[in-house]
């Protein structure tokens, strides 16, 4: 008994598609990617824009800044500016601050991203590998000081510091930021995704505490602990008010505060600002150009399950 089959257009389509290697979409499917892809173009403009007219603003004259309409390239490229703001606000020596602005942010950016990848790692251990009384309340409350704002902090906060005659030190501002909540839940969460059986192997070949935290937990938490050393280096580097709050003398200011002292009592070089302002940006869009996969994997820690 003979047999015949029937074929649909689209099976047709589908069966001719497969032999010439290709695979057909619905209009619908060029549209939506069309307009995707678009919405990303425009997004990119958006938030890229102003960066890159900042950088070429650097090169230019003050008048081409504040010309109207603005000129996307220099007329003239000056790279004077970047020499020019290097020089700024020369003392009664000839020497400008420009230089010490910048080693105190990285003084300040490299004490904080120390400090916080010890502290916060030895939190983080605790709370992920060992049971103590009060474990989860202690958690809890360390969680529930991100819903503080930092503002209502800053006067507790100077008082304490001026008793202890920390004010103008690098102290007033690298005591309070040891540790962060934030950073202490990422790694705890990261912690917590480590087999306990390391831990009970550690302790069977005598290790302690300190030592399995040591050799056993912190040799295979080197991801966190890169993306936590990256968030904080970049918060404490771009870190304004607390510095412009702490610090009274210029020779102390990190880089974010000194910058505002480059805009003039009676005018300001708007080119020599944004000279000024990309010795601060280029250092961290360098380094999320470079290291861009541990900012991702910072979001992605924070939310494994325990």
């Amino acid at each position: 008994m003979a047999t015949t089959t029937t074929t649909t257009p689209r099976a047709e389509a589908a069966v001719s598609a497969g032999k010439t290697g290709t695979i057909g979409h619905d209009p619908g499917y060029y549209v939506v990617t069309t307009i995707r892809y678009i919405l990303m173009f425009l997004f990119t403009i958006l938030f890229l824009g102003p960066f890159f007219m900042a950088l070429l603003g650097s090169f230019k004259t003050t008048g081409e800044v504040l010309a109207w309409p603005p000129t996307f390239l220099p007329h003239e490229w000056r790279l004077q500016n970047y020499a020019d703001v290097w020089n700024v606000l020369p003392d009664a020596n000839g020497n400008s601050p420009f230089p010490r602005w910048i080693l105190n942010s990285l003084i300040l950016a490299s004490g904080v991203t120390l400090a916080n990848l010890f502290f916060c790692s030895l939190a983080g251990f605790a709370f992920a590998r060992l049971n103590f009384p009060g474990k989860g309340f202690i958690f809890a409350a360390m969680l529930s000081t991100l819903m503080i704002p930092g503002m209502v902090l800053l006067i507790p906060q100077y008082q304490i510091l001026n008793a202890m005659h920390l004010i103008n030190t690098y102290g007033a501002i690298l005591i309070p930021n040891i540790t962060s909540a934030a950073m202490i839940f990422l790694l705890t969460q990261f912690f917590r995704t480590i087999p306990k059986d390391l831990d009970e192997a550690a302790h069977i070949d005598g290790a302690g505490i300190f030592t399995t935290y040591w050799r056993v937990i912190l040799p295979l938490a080197k991801p966190a602990l890169a993306t936590m050393a990256l968030l904080s280096f970049q918060g404490m580097w771009n870190n304004f008010l607390a510095p412009l709050v702490f610090l009274t003398r210029a020779e102390m200011y990190p880089l974010t505060v000194g910058l505002g002292f480059l805009k003039g009592q009676y005018g300001t070089f708007y080119n020599v600002v944004l000279a000024g302002s990309m010795f601060n940006t280029l250092p961290m869009g360098l380094l999320f150009i470079f290291f861009s996969r541990f900012y991702v994997q910072g979001a992605t820690y924070s939310g494994v399950k325990g």
